[in-house]
């Protein structure tokens, strides 16, 4: 497989729960972030439950509080609301081979979130995983997994022909930020496929299986 590294110096990934003033941000992106960048290389709706597997990995330096300006809709009257933001932020996508074309040439801007975080493709390499026990995290994983962490349900995938878009399929995860202690990694150890550049395990989705 291709192991894709795209940096931003910004990330902000929304709650699904928060739908308007403060906005907390998740600590990794939801699979429609990767969904949507997918697209934005190929330059054409992609469907994560289309392809034979897809991981990632995210991890940042820290977060941050921003103020934004928001437009009510259809009026002209302004306001200011708080967002969290992650800074110095770095995902790793890992992919089948033939994706390596549409990264060397995104046909659009890739995001970590909204218009503003904007990532650049910074490494594309071929990498061999092999299996072992080792800690996840930077990822989200199914509940089967039984790990602890926060549980949400998000949005593996939307339905592009649909104006506006419409959540294509839904489902409930453990959200793992990326481990930084003994402790946590210990915690979020199982058997999965290694990393040995990284020293974490990588989670493998298959959502069309």
């Amino acid at each position: 497989m291709i192991r894709v590294k795209l940096r931003a110096w910004t990330a902000s990934f929304r709650f699904p729960t928060f739908q308007s003033g403060y906005q907390p941000t998740l600590p990794v992106p939801p699979p429609s972030t990767i969904q949507g960048i997918l697209s934005a290389a190929k330059g054409k709706p992609v469907y994560l439950t289309e392809l034979p597997y897809v991981g990632y990995i995210f991890r940042s330096s820290g977060k941050g509080l921003d103020l934004e300006k928001i437009y009510a809709l259809g009026k002209i009257e302004t306001d200011i609301m708080k967002r969290e933001f992650l800074y110095n932020a770095e995902l790793y996508i890992y992919l089948p081979d033939e994706w390596k074309e549409a990264f060397k040439k995104p046909r659009y801007q890739l995001l970590l979130g909204r218009s503003s975080d904007l990532a650049t493709v910074e490494e594309i390499i071929n990498i061999n995983l092999e299996e072992r026990e080792a800690p996840l995290g930077g990822t989200v994983v199914p509940i089967s997994l039984g790990i602890p962490g926060m549980i949400h349900a998000l949005v593996v995938e939307y339905d592009y022909s649909k104006t506006p878009r419409k959540a294509r399929l839904v489902r409930p995860f453990i959200v793992l930020p990326y481990p930084r202690t003994y402790a946590e990694r210990k915690r979020q150890t199982v058997k999965t496929l290694y990393d040995p550049e990284l020293d974490i395990g990588v989670y493998i989705h298959r959502w069309g299986q």
